[in-house]
C-alpha cells in the first residue's frame, strides 16, 4: 500500500510547475483557514462564557493579528467590549503579532497538525509585541480550538485535553450553528469591498 503511495506522490511531484501550485495551494488554504478562525474568534466571544473570562482583563481596543511570511495572508482582531470583532484578512495596527515562519508551519497548526503551544516552543512562530499579549492571545487561541474542533482532534492536539460541560457542548453546538451564517456574511462582506 505504501508503495503505492509513494508511487501516486511521484508522478505528482512530476507535474510541471508542481511547486507553485503547492505553494498556491498552501496559500490558499491559509487564507480560508485564518478567515475561519477569526469569524470563529467572534462567534466564540459571544457565546463561551469561558472566552469571555479569559479576555476579560484585555485592555479596550487591542488588536491582535495573525499571518504567514512572507506576504500573507493576515488577519486581525480587535477587542471591543466583552467580545472580540475580526476586523478582515489585512494587518492593521496590531499590538501583537502571531507571524508564522512560513506555509509550512502554518498549515501544521492551522489544520490542527500540530497545536500552537507546540509550534511556539518549536519557534515556528514569531511573537512581534508583548510576551505577556501573546501568552493570552495564545490561551484565547486554544479555547477557540476547544469550540472549533471535534474531540477527536482535541485530543490529538493537546496534551490534556479539554472536557466540556453539558452547556459547553450546547455551546459548541450553537456556535457550529452560527458559523455558517457568519461565514457567508463574511464572504459578502469582502466581495463587495472587492467591487
Amino acid at each position: 500500500m505504501d508503495f503505492i503511495i509513494e508511487k501516486g506522490l511521484a508522478q505528482l511531484r512530476g507535474i510541471p510547475f508542481y511547486p507553485v501550485i503547492q505553494s498556491r495551494s498552501k496559500y490558499e488554504l491559509m487564507d480560508m483557514t485564518l478567515t475561519v478562525i477569526g469569524v470563529a474568534f467572534e462567534e466564540v466571544s459571544k457565546r463561551a462564557p469561558d472566552l469571555k473570562q479569559e479576555i476579560s482583563n484585555w485592555n479596550e481596543g487591542r488588536r491582535c493579528s495573525l499571518g504567514v511570511l512572507p506576504k500573507g495572508p493576515y488577519i486581525t482582531l480587535e477587542k471591543r467590549g466583552d467580545r472580540i470583532h475580526y476586523l478582515g484578512k489585512k494587518m492593521i495596527d496590531p499590538h501583537m503579532t502571531f507571524i508564522f515562519k512560513n506555509l509550512d508551519s502554518a498549515v501544521l497548526v492551522l489544520t490542527a497538525q500540530m497545536s500552537a503551544h507546540q509550534a511556539l516552543a518549536e519557534s515556528r512562530i514569531l511573537l512581534d509585541g508583548q510576551v505577556s499579549y501573546g501568552m493570552e492571545l495564545n490561551r484565547a487561541l486554544a479555547i477557540v480550538e476547544t469550540y472549533l474542533f471535534p474531540q477527536f482532534i482535541l485530543n490529538k492536539i493537546f496534551k490534556r485535553p479539554p472536557t466540556l460541560s453539558i452547556y459547553q457542548l450546547a455551546a459548541k453546538g450553537i456556535i457550529y450553528a452560527a458559523m455558517g451564517p457568519a461565514l457567508l456574511k463574511n464572504g459578502l462582506k469582502c466581495a463587495i469591498k472587492k467591487q
